[in-house]
């Protein structure tokens, strides 16, 4: 059935819209998505770096409260040995896109006996994301754009790749990308960093740079993970908090 749209328009932070999903204002704008994207840029900061040497996820994880003896506060996951991704934005909207990218996965895996490009995975979480899926794909229905961004790096025959996906439904191939709150400037810091050819260290040392550049007085209490598939190994790996203090004492 269908829902009367009431005379008078709700006001929200000044924006005048309607109870519909997916609404276009008068202005011509869609304040659903408006809100999914504000909504990543309340998140935790993540950063994205390809290059020669291949690809890396730094995130920072959620701060676990003093009264809770264990918490799982991951942003990154990895799908299978050669896929992997970082979340920025609400972690409750991820857990169920990332529950239906791994029977997407396995899925593929039982009937072609072969695991999906990272490419066809990432559409995957677009068309997730911005429930734009169609025909014998469309097996759920949402009441509002999910308010999480993904940066997904994967190893297939293509190579090593970097993409990002945000919930207007946008997944673009990246050598750099940053999400969250201070996404612009940590984009500005990687570029003055940047090459195209550096190893994986080097690559390492750049994203940890650029994220206590954004943190600054913050950085030294919070916690990071890593995630990384390195050149000619091709296998994605993860680095704890501590594995990465460890390592990068002094940078």
């Amino acid at each position: 059935f269908l829902l009367r749209v009431p005379d008078n328009f709700h006001f929200i932070m000044g924006k005048s819209v309607t109870p519909r999903l997916l609404n276009f204002s008068p202005e011509g704008r869609l304040y659903q998505i408006e809100y999914a994207l504000d909504a990543v840029k309340f998140g935790s900061n993540s950063i994205g770096i390809k290059n020669n040497s291949g690809a890396l996820i730094l995130t920072e994880k959620s701060q676990e409260s003093i009264l809770t003896e264990n918490c799982d506060v991951s942003k990154l996951i990895a799908f299978n040995s050669f896929l992997g991704c970082g979340i920025t934005g609400l972690t409750s909207d991820a857990r169920f896109l990332i529950q239906k990218t791994f029977a997407y996965l396995e899925n593929n895996y039982f009937i072609f006996n072969s695991l999906p490009s990272t490419e066809n995975c990432v559409k995957k979480i677009r068309d997730l994301i911005s429930f734009s899926s169609f025909g014998e794909n469309q097996d759920f229905v949402t009441s509002r754009p999910f308010g999480i961004a993904f940066l997904v790096i994967g190893f297939d025959f293509s190579g090593i790749n970097l993409f990002s996906v945000d919930p207007s439904g946008e997944y673009n191939l990246q050598n750099i990308c940053a999400l969250g709150g201070a996404h612009k400037e940590a984009v500005f810091t990687i570029k003055e960093g940047y090459r195209k050819k550096m190893s994986l260290k080097e690559t390492k040392l750049l994203a940890k740079k650029t994220l206590r550049s954004i943190l600054k007085k913050d950085f030294d209490d919070i916690k990071l993970e890593m995630g990384y598939i390195e050149e000619k190994k091709n296998i994605f790996l993860i680095d704890s908090n501590e594995e990465i203090k460890k390592n990068f004492e002094k940078i």
